[in-house]
């Protein structure tokens, strides 16, 4: 355990255990409820009927603690509410303050990820299940401040816990996931990007992608494949702007499956391959890479390259990412490799599929009724729009760095949540600082009536804002406010 960074007591000076019985309380079972102590909720009713065996069970009374020794480490420990008459399982610990100290400041401290190390630290027995007694309870380092100085750091805690719980509502993991698929939605509808009517159109693009095609078939590097159906109006899902082209994905690329895993008939070195559980959106789980049989035959066949698109065939269909790495991998059946005639066209192609497996739109190329799939068959007849070649050269950079600031607004929610479980440290450490000169106040920058997240981003993308509104966005980090206490 680290060293403490303020002056302490040991927590015994202030708490008594309370061992009354129901039995012994003289009152009849009938009238006692019974309570339960949960790490979300704290102390909670959980039976309002007596049970035979409710005479061993502890008494419990308002404004007194109750605990479960074996899971007070995941902040399994709550304060009984004003009112609250009761009885708790004879696991339970109860326990109660001499007055000295505060409730509410002990209670936040004991369940702050700095009271849970302190808990840790001292109900490790080195066995394999640790408890909490009562007695090593008492051993727990208590800040050395006396309790209007808890009750003035308690009203700063709860004024950052109240700006916390702002941040994550407005700033939450499922709204910066609606966001990356709102900036996606727009690049492949013509939106993101300024339209430049100098671009040469799609038309000219696809038929650079069809020479090309056609050269590597002559040279007998792919195989001919069988002319895919002209797109319908139904298939458009919506209006493309001037320039731009609808085009079916086999249309763009050389795409096939690896090889199937049969341990009898697969002939070769071992060597290591994909399989769908390495295969993340945009990136690689190389963690786990299993090792099947190729021959040095079957080398171009199932073999990935730099900047090849490796997408699910089941699992997860459509979930697919590029290959950045120089060395080649070999891949297996469940997976389609996907090889573009056209260098850049991966990036923007993912970025579609991506924008239409998370609206629904890919499911309908799914085949089968349990376990779905998507065929190379289906992945071939899926229709894409086709930017001019300068503005898909643009929406895939554009992107890129959008998705770098979403990346790093990612991690500032992360810090910001971590930070939260160590705030009752954050605070504590600042009351007891030497530095007792006044600083400007910092506190969490939210402006509840400021522009959404989504239309600043989306505005900066088409360079309608300032930089340092990009960094005003960057920065929804918390720092602990240092007004004086």
């Amino acid at each position: 355990m680290k060293k403490l960074s303020f002056p302490t007591v040991k927590l015994g000076n202030f708490i008594c255990e309370v061992k009354e019985k129901v039995k012994n309380s003289g009152i009849s079972q009938d009238d006692f409820t019974v309570y339960g102590v949960t790490n979300t909720d704290g102390i909670t009713v959980t039976n309002n009927k007596a049970s035979d065996d409710l005479g061993n069970y502890t008494v419990l009374r308002e404004n007194q603690f109750a605990y479960n020794p074996y899971r007070v480490n995941v902040g399994s420990i709550g304060l009984s509410l004003p009112g609250t008459f009761g009885a708790v399982s004879p696991a339970y610990v109860v326990f109660e303050t001499n007055g000295q100290i505060s409730n509410e400041f002990l209670l936040y401290y004991l369940k702050s990820s700095f009271g849970i190390n302190l808990i840790k630290w001292y109900g490790d027995r080195g066995g394999v299940r640790s408890a909490l007694r009562f007695s090593d309870l008492k051993k727990i380092d208590f800040p050395d401040i006396t309790l209007e100085q808890q009750n003035k750091l308690l009203i700063k805690i709860k004024k950052l816990d109240e700006l916390l719980c702002e941040l994550y509502k407005n700033l939450s993991d499922d709204k910066i996931e609606i966001l990356r698929q709102s900036i996606l939605q727009q690049a492949v509808e013509g939106k993101l990007c300024e339209q430049d009517p100098n671009d040469e159109p799609a038309s000219v693009l696809l038929e650079k992608i069809k020479a090309e095609k056609e050269r590597l078939i002559a040279e007998k590097k792919i195989k001919k494949q069988k002319p895919l159906p002209p797109i319908t109006e139904d298939e458009k899902l919506f209006v493309l702007p001037k320039g731009w082209e609808w085009c079916r994905v086999g249309a763009l690329c050389e795409s096939s499956l690896g090889k199937m895993l049969d341990k009898k008939k697969n002939k070769g070195q071992l060597r290591p391959y994909l399989r769908n559980l390495n295969v993340q959106w945009f990136k690689f789980n190389l963690s786990d890479v299993l090792e099947m049989r190729f021959t040095d035959e079957e080398k171009d066949r199932y073999t990935v390259k730099y900047g090849d698109v490796v997408i699910c065939e089941g699992g997860y269909p459509g979930m697919g990412a590029i290959w950045e790495n120089t060395e080649n991998i070999y891949f297996q059946k469940a997976l389609h490799r996907n090889r573009f005639f056209f260098e850049g066209m991966n990036y923007y192609f993912l970025y579609y599929l991506y924008s239409i497996f998370h609206n629904g739109k890919l499911k309908k190329y799914y085949t089968g009724m349990g376990i779905q799939h998507l065929t190379g068959k289906s992945l071939a007849n899926i229709p894409i729009p086709v930017p001019p070649l300068a503005e898909l050269q643009r929406i895939v950079k554009k992107v890129e760095i959008l998705f770098q600031l979403l990346d790093k607004l990612e991690q500032e929610i992360s810090n910001a949540k971590l930070y939260a479980s160590d705030l009752i440290e954050a605070v504590l450490q600042e009351a007891f600082s030497v530095q007792e000169a006044a600083k400007p106040a910092q506190v969490i920058e939210f402006h509840p009536d400021q522009t959404t997240p989504e239309t600043e981003l989306l505005a900066a993308a088409r360079g309608k804002i300032r930089e340092d509104t990009w960094e005003h966005l960057r920065k929804r980090a918390l720092e602990i406010a240092n007004e004086e206490s």
